[in-house]
C-alpha cells in the first residue's frame, strides 16, 4: 500500500487497527516465546515488530521524514495479561498507575501515544497534554487546514499544536 501510493504520488492516510494486544492472544509460532515474560507480552512484541515493518516501508520509500506516525492504543491492559505473573517478573503494563482495562483507575484509560513526525515534531519531545483519540478527528482536519462545521466534532480538539512544541489555547483540560 505505502510503495503503490508513493509510486502513484498520491498523500494517503493508512489506519492500521491491530488486533493485538487484545484477546484472544493470537501470536504466531515465530513470536511465541521471544519474551521470556508471557504470551501477552509475546503477543505485544509481535507488535513492535509489525509497526516497525511499517517504519521501515515509510523509510525504504523515501518519506519517513514527512510522515506523521501516531502509535496509541484505546485503553489500558487487559486482564488477561496475567499481571500477577507480570510482576513477579517485574513487569508492570500500567507503569505506576492502578488498574487495568475495564476498570474505572487510570491505568485502564491512560495509554501511550507516540507521534513521530521528524520534519515537524521535535525527536524525544514530550507533552503532558491531556488528549483523547477522538482529538484525532480535529487534529487531521488541522494538517488538512480543512474547516469543519460548527457542529462537527464539536468534542474533538486539536493536539497539533501540543505536538509541535507550541501552547494552544483551545488545550484540553478536563475530559470524561
Amino acid at each position: 500500500f505505502i510503495a503503490g501510493s508513493v509510486a502513484a504520488k498520491e498523500p494517503f492516510l493508512l489506519y492500521l487497527p491491530l488486533t493485538s494486544p487484545h484477546t484472544p492472544l493470537a501470536v504466531t509460532e515465530e513470536w511465541k516465546g521471544k519474551s521470556k515474560l508471557n504470551l501477552y507480552a509475546d503477543f505485544v512484541m509481535q507488535t513492535d515488530a509489525t509497526v516497525g515493518a511499517v517504519l521501515d516501508a515509510l523509510d525504504k520509500q523515501g518519506i519517513a521524514e514527512n510522515t506523521m506516525i501516531i502509535f496509541t492504543s484505546d485503553n489500558g491492559c487487559s486482564r488477561e495479561a496475567d499481571y500477577p505473573e507480570l510482576l513477579a517478573k517485574g513487569h508492570n503494563p500500567s507503569y505506576h498507575f492502578r488498574g487495568w482495562k475495564s476498570d474505572i483507575f487510570e491505568g485502564g484509560h491512560r495509554v501511550p501515544f507516540l507521534v513521530r513526525w521528524p520534519d515537524r515534531v521535535k525527536p524525544g519531545a514530550s507533552s503532558s497534554q491531556l488528549t483523547c483519540l477522538s482529538d484525532l478527528f480535529a487534529t487531521c482536519a488541522e494538517i488538512l487546514d480543512a474547516n469543519l462545521p460548527r457542529d462537527g466534532a464539536e468534542d474533538s480538539l486539536s493536539f497539533l499544536p501540543s505536538a509541535l512544541g507550541k501552547a494552544s489555547d483551545a488545550a484540553r483540560t478536563t475530559l470524561v
